[in-house]
């Protein structure tokens, strides 16, 4: 079935992903539709869970990956507005520049990885987790190389070049947790690279490997690159890893909304891992991604619960690896874990 996505089709969904994420403006609109959705009405200003709401508009910021598929679920199909609420969703660059458009008051709440989130608040960031979002799967990511190439295992990355979307995060992060699991010395020359841009980068040497994640995990094993590892075991198996933030000042003073939100993001969540051909369906709605490739994405394990135990993980992690220099609790900035 993928072998029919042609090299065309993939450099078209790189170029859509690129420009989805990064147009010439901060962050864009995004509208989606789908079967059955709701209609539209003035939402009511009592959420569906009692309270009345503090405010009834929000603005969330996103990137339209698989990870965020609730969040752009729960605006298509009327979750949102069974809380009371009128949602903007607005695709954003990056987690930084959705922690900016945030700080700056000009998104309410925003996806962001727990890696970003930790390494914000240990630097003092007014941030806390209204949602949680998604775990990591095996599978979902990979170090990839040529099927030529002469590497096959980590240590064969000592001295060698790894392009990652960014440093301190995901890629670099989880690959140096299974370095530490293995026992191996290996030191890894890793080189920032737009993830659309990473199998060309592997395909022509200019990078020796490459990480990349869903959906450019599948676009990679249709090109032909072979994995040489899976940075999602080991210490970062099943890891927690993405969800959703507001400032401390916006959760303070809207407790009933960002519940509401939270509830929304929950139900949809809770709905979609009830029937994941609806969810296979609809990730091509709101993403660039084709219907033939999103039936052959690993998906990752969404979450309908939030605790401190999914943000203190990924802290802890970071702390082992020397990413953060003292342990940090996450308890303070988890709301309602």
């Amino acid at each position: 079935m993928t072998n029919r996505l042609s090299r065309f089709v993939l450099l078209l969904v790189a170029i859509a992903v690129t420009a989805a994420a990064c147009g010439d403006d901060d962050s864009s609109e995004v509208t989606t539709t789908a079967a059955g959705a709701a209609a539209t009405e003035a939402p009511s200003t009592t959420a569906a869970g009692g309270g009345e709401l503090e405010t009834t508009t929000m603005t969330a910021g996103a990137l339209p990956l698989v990870d965020f598929a609730p969040l752009f679920y729960a605006d298509a199909m009327g979750y949102f507005e069974a809380e009371g609420l009128d949602v903007t969703v607005e695709v954003v660059q990056s987690g930084p520049v959705a922690a900016q458009l945030l700080l700056a008051g000009d998104i309410d709440a925003s996806f962001i990885n727990w890696l970003s989130f930790t390494a914000a608040v240990s630097n003092d960031a007014p941030l806390v987790v209204v949602a949680n979002g998604t775990h990591l799967a095996d599978g979902q990511g990979g170090v990839f190389v040529t099927a030529d190439s002469p590497l096959t295992s980590l240590e064969d990355l000592d001295g060698k070049s790894v392009a990652t979307n960014s440093i301190g995060n995901v890629g670099d992060i989880t690959i140096e947790a299974l370095i530490a699991d293995q026992g191996l010395d290996v030191e890894i020359d890793y080189v920032e690279v737009a993830f659309p841009e990473i199998i060309p980068a592997i395909e022509s040497g200019s990078v020796d490997a490459g990480f990349l994640t869903e959906p450019f995990t599948t676009f990679a094993k249709v090109s032909g690159l072979r994995s040489i590892a899976d940075p999602y075991t080991g210490s970062a198996k099943n890891l927690p890893i993405a969800g959703y933030m507001a400032t401390a000042q916006f959760a303070a003073e809207n407790p009933n909304t960002t519940a509401a939100f939270r509830r929304a993001i929950e139900a949809a969540t809770a709905d979609l891992l009830a029937d994941e051909d609806a969810l296979r369906a609809f990730i091509p709605v709101y993403s660039a991604v084709p219907e033939e490739a999103a039936q052959a994405l690993i998906l990752p394990l969404y979450q309908t619960t939030l605790t401190v135990e999914d943000l203190q993980r990924p802290a802890d992690l970071m702390f082992d690896l020397r990413y953060l220099d003292e342990p940090l609790d996450m308890s303070p900035f988890v709301i309602n874990g």
